[in-house]
């Protein structure tokens, strides 16, 4: 995954960002959208990003 890719374009989210923010704490969905305020704008990146969150916090528990 290119971390550097764009999740959501209002607030200008990258995966990395959201990558780093389950690292640093965000056991959900709900907690990543807390730490980064990502969907405020047009909100078209939420269904996105919690599919990708789920999808990271997913591979976390395999390692």
């Amino acid at each position: 995954m290119k971390r550097e890719k764009i999740a959501c374009n209002c607030k200008n989210i990258t995966y990395g960002m959201i990558q780093d923010a389950i690292k640093n704490g965000g056991k959900s969905y709900e907690d990543v959208e807390k730490q980064l305020r990502f969907g405020t704008g047009c909100g078209k990146c939420k269904e996105f990003i919690h599919f990708l969150v789920r999808d990271l916090l997913e591979e976390m528990q395999e390692k």
